[in-house]
């Protein structure tokens, strides 16, 4: 980055030496032909599917029928990823049971910063960013603004931006020969009033530059206090930078491509065979004989007049197209849990379900290695952000070690659930009345509820000993 900065004088030829890509992905523009169905071979083939022109001159359009399978992968690998929401377990790294009470609220401070910065919700964007286009970069940033929101008084919101081809950005990664990042630039474009700005902004642990085109010529935009090189206080680079070699539906074109070309060219057959075909034996006498609610046709002969039925061979085609899903979704590691192939398993229980889920969620485990590795670097950048926001937590903030966990996706059963800590609370209840009303959500006041609960409790065990001992004489 010195060299850069030092030996090119011009924003134009820093900008072309920062755009040397040091990691190897597939160009998005590629890719998109793929994920998108709108655009795939089947959609413009007008030479394996032609139209037909009729006899009076009218086109008839062939049948090009496109389905989204690399789009519904990916949300299907982002809904096992994610649906359930990334859990953040804290830990004392000095050994003791109970950690001291500031790093309880570092600890706070920490999950309210994920909280405000709807961690959940970014997490979903950044799966079909990696899946989809297999990079994405999140920038962590803060903007003046007083609050209380982390527990404490600050000057300052910490924010965060998710930056990836599918949104139009360009992202370059610069990684030396041990694989660290050295550098961190992406281009991106901003919507005005008439017109896109483009801009390219550089981030190192020493330095944020950024720079916007001004027609085809590239100029340094000034920050706030009127300089165009930015000191980095933080230290390291506060973004968050993951790729793969490939997309999760790398390897299954084909089966969707002959999927969609078996469906087109059996709808055609279907279309074109639809018109009813009259099969007319001998010769007709006169014309087509009409009447209310009947007509007839007089034929010579013996001859005969009837409608040829058309018998499709109907079982193999869907066989073919069933076997294609499956070795598609199979190859895939997910399984097809469409509302259809769901109603068909019938009323199975939980065990059932983890089986028949256990293929997705060992994928989900291969791939969570790279989702916990760029979490463990976020929460190294939120640290590092906190340290300046809050300086009474710097000394101690090191100390608190984050562990995240994926969970994959499962319809958990409430009831299996309930049963099984009940049993290992030896058959007691593990919920008092008061907590079951408030997870139930249907009474605006729970304390209120279970009172007036309560007060018609004793007026039925008062009416019950009023009728056994209140009536009639005693003997």
């Amino acid at each position: 980055m010195e060299d850069i900065f030092k030996t090119y004088s011009s924003a134009s030829e820093r900008i072309q030496h920062l755009r040397e890509k040091t990691v190897t992905i597939p160009e998005w523009e590629v890719l998109l032909k793929d994920y998108d169905p709108t655009k795939h071979d089947v959609v413009n083939d007008k030479v394996k599917l032609r139209d037909r022109q009729m006899d009076n001159g009218s086109i008839e359009t062939s049948s090009r029928i496109y389905i989204g399978l690399e789009k519904l992968l990916v949300s299907r690998m982002v809904d096992f990823t994610f649906a359930i929401p990334v859990k953040r377990i804290y830990h004392n790294t000095d050994g003791d049971d109970e950690p001291s009470d500031k790093r309880k609220k570092i600890a706070e401070a920490i999950e309210r910063i994920y909280k405000y910065a709807r961690i959940d919700s970014e997490n979903i964007k950044r799966g079909h960013a990696y899946y989809a286009s297999c990079e994405y970069c999140t920038v962590w940033y803060t903007v003046p603004q007083k609050n209380t929101l982390y527990g404490f008084p600050c000057d300052y919101k910490l924010k965060c931006r998710t930056y990836s081809p599918m949104d139009g950005a360009k992202l370059f990664p610069l990684f030396d020969e041990y694989g660290d990042m050295v550098a961190m630039s992406f281009e991106w474009r901003q919507k005005t009033a008439n017109d896109y700005v483009t801009y390219f902004e550089t981030y190192t642990a020493d330095m944020h530059v950024k720079w916007k085109q001004n027609g085809g010529d590239w100029e340094e935009v000034e920050f706030e206090n009127g300089i165009s090189i930015m000191p980095n206080a933080l230290g390291k680079i506060p973004a968050i930078y993951s790729y793969r070699p490939q997309p999760v539906y790398e390897g299954l074109t084909l089966l969707r491509s002959e999927i969609e070309y078996a469906l087109s060219r059996n709808s055609n057959i279907i279309a074109y065979n639809s018109a009813p075909i009259v099969k007319i034996v001998g010769g007709i006498e006169g014309e087509e004989h009409k009447n209310s609610g009947y007509r007839f046709f007089r034929v010579q002969n013996g001859g005969d007049v009837s409608y040829v039925s058309w018998d499709q061979g109907i079982e193999s085609f869907k066989y073919q197209i069933e076997q294609m899903l499956r070795l598609y979704f199979m190859q895939a590691q997910m399984p097809d849990i469409s509302a259809e192939r769901m109603m068909s398993l019938g009323n199975i229980g939980f065990d059932a379900r983890q089986t028949i889920l256990m293929d997705a969620h060992l994928k989900i485990g291969e791939e969570s290695g790279a989702w916990i590795e760029a979490f463990e670097r976020e929460a190294n950048v939120i640290k590092a952000f906190l340290k300046l926001m809050n300086t009474d937590y710097a000394s101690e903030i090191d100390n608190v070690e984050i562990e995240h966990a994926i969970t994959p996706f499962i319809q958990n059963d409430e009831k299996a659930e309930i049963q099984k800590w009940s049993a290992a609370c030896g058959g007691k209840a593990v919920m008092s009345q008061l907590e079951a009303i408030k997870n139930l959500g249907i009474s605006d006041n729970p304390k209120e509820t279970l009172t007036q609960i309560q007060n018609e409790e004793i007026q039925t065990q008062a009416a019950k000993m009023a009728s056994v001992f209140g009536g009639g004489s005693a003997e």
